[in-house]
């Protein structure tokens, strides 16, 4: 094999520890691995050529680029991403995937146009189309902002009374919102890592009390055999977003055919290293070798 380099293109708030694993995996599938903050990235222009600097290095030099960012570095996220769209360089992820993921309702809105299960969802900006929705879709349901991430932003409205509540904060701050039916499931739901054609499951369980099955605050995670519906949905729903590798959520449900519905796409799913060591990682950079392999050939 050719030597290899990758770019990592991490968050400006990144989570050093889950960062620390994934350089170290970075670093035994490739020659050179090089990471960097998107907040030291540097866009330079010259002679009609795009640049994308660290340090006075052109990170669109290197064969394969991974970047993980969210929300809160969205401006210039879809800088770098449209760059890297139009580059040579591989990468797992699309401007086009990093727009909706970041976007509760567009995403779900896109899954269900091409017939995914998904759970009813509708979007508002005003306070009273949102209490019009809720007496369609009865209590309780959920409020997300749609720029959420990580559990947050998520809200398990049970009454009007709480829901005016939750208006009024969320009003003054003009956000919009995203509200979805909600499905009754003991806090347990699934998420399924894709690395292009490959499906790794993993059963979330939320802590105590909590309605959400969520690790980041408390909950835990183990790996479960594959559904293989469930599979083949998560491998159509991440290429119909733009995503070779992503995290696609789902719930179970009796209110689908199949069984189950999706709740969410990740586009920089966590390791979860605490419950699965090193898997995620190791399964990430093995793929993105793989796929540098073939993109400069």
């Amino acid at each position: 094999m050719s030597e290899k380099s990758l770019a990592i293109i991490a968050a400006s708030h990144y989570n050093k520890q889950n960062n620390k694993v994934l350089i170290a995996e970075a670093e035994k599938a490739f020659d050179k691995v090089l990471f960097v903050p998107i907040n030291r990235v540097m866009i330079a222009e010259e002679k009609g050529e795009s640049k994308l600097l660290f340090k006075g290095i052109n990170l669109l030099d290197f064969d394969a680029c991974y970047p993980r960012f969210g929300s809160k570095d969205y401006f210039m996220g879809e800088a770098i991403l449209r760059i890297l769209d139009n580059s040579k360089i591989y990468t797992p992820v699309s401007i086009k995937g990093f727009q909706l993921s970041n976007h509760k309702y567009y995403s779900i809105k896109k899954l269900a146009e091409a017939d995914l299960p998904t759970l009813l969802t509708a979007l508002s900006s005003s306070p009273g189309v949102v209490k019009k929705i809720s007496s369609e879709f009865d209590f309780p349901l959920v409020l997300k902002l749609i720029n959420g991430f990580a559990g947050k932003g998520v809200m398990l409205i049970s009454d009007d009374g709480q829901l005016k509540s939750i208006l009024d904060t969320v009003h003054l701050f003009e956000e919009y919102i995203s509200t979805q039916k909600y499905i009754e499931s003991k806090a347990v739901d699934f998420r399924c890592y894709v690395f292009g054609e490959k499906v790794l499951t993993v059963k979330r369980t939320g802590a105590k009390d909590d309605w959400r099955a969520n690790i980041s605050r408390g909950g835990k995670a183990e790996i479960v055999p594959d559904n293989k519906k469930m599979s083949e949905a998560a491998v159509k729903a991440s290429k119909i977003l733009g995503f070779d590798i992503c995290a696609i959520d789902f719930i179970q449900t009796k209110s689908q055919p199949e069984g189950f519905a999706i709740i969410d796409a990740n586009f920089q799913p966590g390791p979860f290293r605490k419950f699965l060591g090193t898997t995620v990682p190791k399964d990430m950079m093995e793929f993105i070798r793989a796929k540098a392999e073939k993109a400069r050939k």
